[in-house]
């Protein structure tokens, strides 16, 4: 995995592992520096997706992939305003992200510019871990309810 998605994915393990041991992370809840965090992230990605869109050949597609990444920016958006009004759309804010992720994986399946294996086997695997950490995450937060 190139070095930026290892890095990625060492944060969130850092940042969920530090939510099960404690309530708080540098005196923040920790679902919610978990949320800020993969916010981040997938916000990051939506710009590779508009990127991947400039570059494609299939006009109707590339239009749809960069309303997609806008809709999904602003998905982020959301998410991180409706965690204050109660725990279960923190919940659903957790949901929605992993649902943004793998909305993600799917669009660059089929906007793939460039036909490269090995970026899209990297793509899954960090997406796999990304919504297992999201799953472990969901997790805990319903045994807090």
């Amino acid at each position: 995995m190139p070095f930026l998605g290892c890095l990625a994915i060492m944060l969130y393990s850092v940042i969920f592992r530090q939510g099960l041991h404690s309530a708080s992370i540098f005196g923040f809840y920790g679902p919610y520096v978990f949320i800020a965090y993969s916010g981040v992230i997938l916000s990051f990605l939506t710009g590779t997706l508009w990127s991947q869109a400039r570059l494609s050949q299939h006009v109707s597609l590339a239009k749809n992939a960069i309303i997609f990444s806008n809709l999904l920016a602003l998905m982020v958006w959301i998410c991180l305003l409706i965690i204050y009004i109660s725990p279960i759309l923190t919940i659903t804010a957790v949901c929605l992200l992993m649902a943004g992720f793998l909305a993600l994986l799917y669009c660059e399946y089929f906007l793939a510019v460039e036909e490269d294996a090995n970026y899209r086997s990297m793509r899954v695997r960090l997406t796999a871990v990304v919504c297992m950490t999201h799953v472990a995450v969901i997790t805990l937060m319903l045994m807090e309810l």
